[in-house]
C-alpha cells in the first residue's frame, strides 16, 4: 500500500469494511482533504468529531458549512461530562493543570467508547508522517487494540503526504478550508492549549504551549498490535463485539 494513492486506500477500506469504517476529523487540517475524497467517490462514511466543548467557535462554525455543502454524516462525539461537571469534579483550568488527564475526559475516552458502541473494524485518520517526530513512524495500516477485546484496523492514507501536497488539494478542488489557518495558525486544537505557530517552527508547535506535551492522546492510547505498509493484516481479528457506554450524537452539519 505504500504505493498507493489516498483515494485508493479509503476505497479499500470502505469495500472491505463496507458498514464498519469510520473516519475521526477534526475539520482543522487534512481531514476535510479525507471527507471530500470520500464524498467525490458516494462513500457514506461516519465521520466521527470530538466535541469537547473547547473548540474555537470559528471551527464549530467551519464543521457545519462544510459538513453541509458535503452532505457529510457528522457524528458529533461528547464526553461523559460537561465542561462545568467537569470543573466541579475536577478544578478549573484542569486543561493547564494537567493537560494529559483533560484529553483523557474530552477526548479519549469518549472516543474509545464511540468505536466500540459503533462497533467500528476501520478507523480513518489523516495522520502525516511529516507532522511532527511523533508520527514519523507510522504505517499506512496498523492493528490496534483500543479498548479490552476490541480491535481496529487503524488507516493513515495520508502517511506519504506533506503539507505542501494538502494544500494542493485543497486549491486544486477549490475546498474551503478552516479560517484560522490563514490567521497564524498551522494546527488547530482546543482554544486554551492552541496558539499561532512562529514562521519556521514545526506544523504543530503551537499546541499546548509550555508544555512537555505534543499529543492530545487520540493517536497514543491504543496499543498498536502490528503494522504492515504492504496492506497485509489479520483483519478477521478486529470483533467489534464489546459494549461500553458514552454519548454519541448525529449532526446533520
Amino acid at each position: 500500500m505504500e504505493s498507493w494513492e489516498p483515494e485508493q486506500v479509503l476505497l479499500w477500506a470502505v469495500e472491505r469494511f463496507p458498514s464498519q469504517v469510520a473516519m475521526t476529523c477534526s475539520f482543522a487540517g487534512a481531514g476535510t482533504v479525507l471527507a471530500h475524497m470520500l464524498h467525490r467517490h458516494g462513500a457514506d462514511v461516519p465521520i466521527l468529531f470530538l466535541d469537547t466543548g473547547f473548540h474555537f467557535a470559528e471551527t464549530l462554525q467551519f464543521k457545519r458549512e462544510f459538513a453541509g455543502r458535503f452532505g457529510l454524516r457528522v457524528i458529533d462525539i461528547r464526553p461523559a461530562l460537561t465542561v462545568a461537571e467537569q470543573e466541579r469534579q475536577w478544578g478549573a483550568y484542569l486543561y493547564d493543570r494537567d493537560p494529559d488527564l483533560c484529553c483523557r475526559l474530552r477526548k479519549v475516552e469518549p472516543l474509545s467508547r464511540a468505536l466500540v458502541e459503533m462497533g467500528v473494524k476501520a478507523w480513518v485518520t489523516a495522520l502525516r508522517r511529516d507532522q511532527s517526530e511523533t508520527r514519523r513512524r507510522i504505517q499506512i495500516l496498523e492493528l490496534h487494540e483500543v479498548a479490552p477485546d476490541h480491535e481496529v484496523v487503524k488507516i493513515h492514507p495520508l502517511a506519504n503526504w506533506t503539507r505542501r501536497d494538502v494544500w494542493r488539494y485543497i486549491e486544486r478542488h477549490g475546498l474551503p478550508y478552516h479560517p484560522l489557518l490563514d490567521d497564524g495558525y498551522a494546527s488547530i486544537g482546543c482554544w486554551p492549549c492552541t496558539e499561532r505557530t512562529l514562521p519556521g517552527a514545526g506544523e504543530r508547535s503551537g499546541r499546548w504551549p509550555g508544555k512537555n506535551k505534543t499529543e492530545c492522546g487520540l493517536h497514543t492510547f491504543s496499543r498498536r498490535l502490528a503494522a504492515a505498509a504492504g496492506g497485509t493484516l489479520d483483519a478477521e481479528r478486529c470483533d467489534g463485539d464489546t459494549a461500553g457506554s458514552g454519548s454519541v450524537s448525529t449532526d446533520a452539519g
